[in-house]
Order: C-alpha cells, then structure tokens, then sequence
C-alpha cells in the first residue's frame, strides 16, 4: 500500500471548512495552504490493524471529545479534541478510500466537536443566498448541486454543509473542497464526459467533478429543500416541526446512531437545529427519480428563489 512509503518530510498543508489541515496523507482534493496549522492528520501503522471485512462506516467508541470509526477494508479513525484524526490503515486499503474516509467522516465528526452545525447535505448560491439539498441517500443531492453549479451557482460544498452562527444567531456558510462526487449516469446527464473525470476510488462507479468556481466564506443560509418523490414537479413548503423532523435525520452526527449522538452532545445539537429553524425556510421539492428531470428541476429552483427575492424588493 502506497501509504507504507509516506516519508514525514516536509508534510503539506490544505485548506478547508476555514481550517488548515497537517496531512502526512495527500489530500489532492483540497486546495494547498501555508496558514497556520488547526488540524493534524497522522497515520499509525504500529497498532497492527487486522484486515476487516468490507462494511459500512460504523462508529465503535464515542464521547464529547472523542471518536472512534471503522470502515471494514478501509482502516479505523480516531478523531479527537476538533484537532487530530489519526488513521489506522487496513493492510490491505486503497489510499484513495482513506482519503475519502478522512474527507467525509473524518471532518464531519471533527468538525461537529468544534461546534459546528454539520448536515450531510450539499449547497450553491443564488442571488447571494445559500441554497442547500439534503434528502435520503441516492435521492440526488450532489447531483442536483452538480447541475446547478453547471448552470452557472457557485458551489458550497458537496457532501458536508458546515455552518456558524454569528452574533445575530443567523447561519454563516464555511466553504468546503472544489469538488462534487457523481454516479456515472448523473455524470453524463449533466453533460460531462466519463473518459476525462477521476474515479473517487478504484472498484466505484463514482467520479470527481472539479467545481472551481467557488462561493466565499460567511453567506447566510436561506433554504434548505428536502428532496422527495412525487407525481409532478412541486415545491411545498414545510411546517416549523415537519422541518425540524424532516433535518434530523441529516444532522452528520444522526448517521452513526442514536447512541453516537448523544455522545457526541445531542441537547447542543438540536439546540442549534432549532435555532437554524428560527432563520431559514425549508421547503419539500417533490419530482420523480428521473434524470432526465434535472434542467426542469432547476429551473423550477430557480424559479422560486427569483420570484421570493422579487417580491421581498417590490
């Protein structure tokens, strides 16, 4: 494995989520910085990791300061203090599937023990305004980010939306990496060619999208739409506790478990849910799982931002 042969010499830095990250793993994802270091990333070969069948990424250990993820064939995580994650490699693992482990699971879990609001969702600006995707896996949130970003909005991020809030309580967006993650079929319904895009890793049907225009850091989310089925192309909008369930289940922290997210401080959690709830609209965008669907799906976005920020100037 490629990662036995890291020498720790002049390791690079990258930034991200408004944090510079130390990382004896090469991250080529991100963009290169030479800020002063907020998180280290190590990797740890003496603890003698056996092989783990291939499985989900599961949370085994848990407190307020601390994580322990596994990732069968992929190697363990442990993630302390928002400052360190620590890669205990499979033998056997693609350094590529380490690099995402540590993009995705990794920065959620560290960034939520910074007290930072995580949801496994995307976003892209319009108008100045943040607009974020969350729905229930293989329902197209990075694809439906993906299509926007191409019809000219510039992306958040794909994957993880990162938030704070100032002194005001209103949310401020943290920008993440210049990339989205797509399906073959998403991929070349949105335009864009196989042959010339990056597997996230080998053994996957998924790709990389370099997304280079980027929006900047501290824009205020707006609207969150909770992408579901429905015989016709609609935008609903949603009650204060249709909203409050209807997120909870993409909170980044709700994916390992009740038991995660209590360890992980649950009440401070859905105290800044609830507090989101007090400043954005969350709507319920209902279309068919239909690809071809997408140019109709954004114009119809679109649509329904223009209008509300015509009607809050006239």
């Amino acid at each position: 494995m490629a990662v036995l042969n890291i020498k720790r010499l002049a390791i690079p830095r990258y930034e991200v989520y408004g944090l510079t990250l130390e990382s004896i793993l090469p991250l080529p994802e991100l963009l290169a910085s030479e800020g002063k270091v907020d998180v280290y990333i190590d990797i740890d070969q003496t603890k003698g990791v056996a092989s783990h069948e291939h499985s989900p990424i599961l949370c085994v250990d848990a407190s307020s300061t601390r994580a322990h993820l596994i990732w069968g064939g992929v190697g363990d995580l442990i993630i302390e203090d928002g400052q360190r994650i620590t890669v205990l490699p499979d033998p056997n693992a693609d350094e590529g599937a380490l690099r995402l482990f540590i993009l995705g699971a990794g920065l959620g879990v560290l960034l939520h023990q910074r007290g930072l609001l995580v949801l496994h969702a995307s976003g892209v600006v319009i108008n100045d305004r943040v607009i974020g995707f969350i729905g229930a896996k293989g329902w197209g949130k990075s694809t439906t980010t993906a299509i926007m970003h191409q019809r000219g909005h510039a992306l958040i991020s794909d994957e993880l939306l990162v938030m704070r809030f100032d002194d005001q309580g209103q949310p401020r967006l943290i920008p993440g990496s210049p990339q989205i993650r797509l399906w073959s079929d998403a991929l070349v319904s949105t335009g864009r060619n196989l042959d010339s895009t990056d597997r996230v890793r080998p053994g996957i049907d998924k790709f990389n999208i370099d997304a280079s225009c980027m929006a900047p850091e501290g824009l205020r989310l707006h609207c969150l739409y909770l992408l579901d089925a429905g015989e016709e192309l609609s935008i609903r909008p949603m009650s204060p506790s249709e909203a409050f369930f209807g997120i909870v289940p993409h909170l980044y922290v709700h994916r390992f478990g009740t038991y995660f997210l209590k360890a992980m401080g649950m009440k401070y959690t859905f105290r800044q849910l609830n507090q989101l709830l007090k400043k954005i609209n969350v709507r319920r965008l209902l279309r068919w799982k239909d690809l071809n669907q997408l140019p109709d799906i954004a114009q119809r976005i679109e649509q329904d931002i223009f209008q509300e920020f015509k009607s809050e100037k006239s």
